[in-house]
């Protein structure tokens, strides 16, 4: 699909780093081995990729007399604070969040 997007398919654009760690962080986050959590994982990582930033902004902005606080939240580093969500996401949801799904329903 990217390459239909794209128009145009290429190592740099179907095998670069950046690209390859997005698809790591959907698959792992949405569940491993089932189309829902490869939906699921997509869905989420848009959503935090689109208003993480504004989140961080709003947040900076609230505690701006708080000059340290202000600073780790400013929306710069969206990556840092995207980083901190895959890895509780990882240690709440060992098999995704399809995973958790399927075993509280076969409980």
């Amino acid at each position: 699909m990217l390459a239909i997007w794209l128009r145009y398919n290429g190592p740099d654009t179907s095998l670069s780093f950046e690209i390859m760690i997005d698809v790591l962080l959907i698959v792992v986050i949405g569940g491993m081995g089932t189309m829902y959590g490869a939906a699921i994982g997509a869905a989420l990582f848009v959503v935090a990729q689109s208003y993480l930033q504004d989140l961080l902004r709003l947040g900076s902005e609230a505690v701006s007399g708080v000059s340290w606080l202000a600073a780790l939240l400013s929306p710069d580093r969206w990556l840092l604070w995207l980083g901190v969500l895959f890895v509780l996401s990882v240690y709440y949801f060992p098999t995704g969040i399809v995973g958790r799904l399927r075993a509280r329903a076969q409980r």
